[in-house]
């Protein structure tokens, strides 16, 4: 049997000072490695005696946590935050584990983060048949048909039948007007299902407003641009500037 401080079989993490000698943290250092040790953690954290807040928690009020930690590593990553990055990224892992481990005991549907993994693995092989295909014929492609074949396999395995399916009405208007656009973009009959946006002319200035937006969102996926990333990186320069606006305000 491994001994609390015995990590010797598995790799060189050691527990925290002043938390050593808990017997609660005895799967977290029995763990085979890193992955394994944030599910031992996230199982006592959210089991029969683990803390009462992770315990209440259902997939469902952790969609809140789930968004601030994508966004707050968004952050990070484009400030450049490199240190900052490694503790929301770890963040957004905790999240992932957190609600593979409340699916996991569901009554009715329960599956395990051993699951979600091979199911990656499967997606990544077929997705990529240009490598990895038994019959491939080894040829290159270019990023942008990389991407094309990745849109097609998509496609394919999951039967849809509009370019639409699969996005998501839940996130913001902005970036699902850009995936909106991005699509019809794509589509092998993308001329004809472009005249989806020649929309019956704007009745007030709410649609006009719109109507304008969605004119520069379908401009930004035509030049390649990011809509979303291009406008928060503005909105941090009016931000900055607000800063510098204020601390000069009070020291006039």
């Amino acid at each position: 049997m491994v001994g609390m401080n015995d990590t010797t079989t598995h790799d060189t993490y050691e527990l925290p000072e002043g938390f050593r000698n808990s017997p609660k943290l005895k799967p977290v250092l029995d763990a085979a490695g890193p992955l394994e040790r944030v599910q031992a953690i996230v199982q006592v954290l959210h089991g029969p005696g683990g803390c009462p807040w992770d315990g209440e928690q259902t997939n469902r009020s952790l969609i809140k946590p789930l968004l601030e930690e994508t966004y707050e590593y968004i952050e990070a990553l484009e400030t450049d935050d490199r240190d900052n990055m490694r503790e929301e990224l770890g963040d957004m892992l905790l999240q992932s584990v957190f609600q593979a481990q409340v699916c996991s005991e569901d009554p009715d549907d329960p599956f395990t983060l051993d699951e979600v993994c091979d199911r990656l693995v499967d997606k990544l092989i077929t997705r990529h048949p240009h490598l990895f295909a038994d019959d491939t014929d080894g040829g290159e492609l270019t990023g942008e048909e990389t991407l094309a074949l990745w849109e097609k396999m998509k496609q394919q395995e999951k039967q849809r039948d509009s370019v639409l399916d699969g996005i998501s009405h839940a996130q913001g208007a902005l970036p699902r007007a850009a995936k909106v656009a991005s699509r019809i973009r794509k589509a092998p009959d993308a001329d004809a299902l472009a005249d989806a946006f020649a929309l019956p002319a704007p009745a007030d200035d709410t649609e006009r407003i719109a109507d304008a937006m969605l004119a520069l969102v379908r401009e930004a996926d035509g030049a390649g641009i990011d809509v979303e990333n291009a406008l928060r990186n503005r909105l941090r320069q009016v931000e900055q500037r607000v800063e510098v606006l204020e601390s000069e305000a009070r020291s006039s």
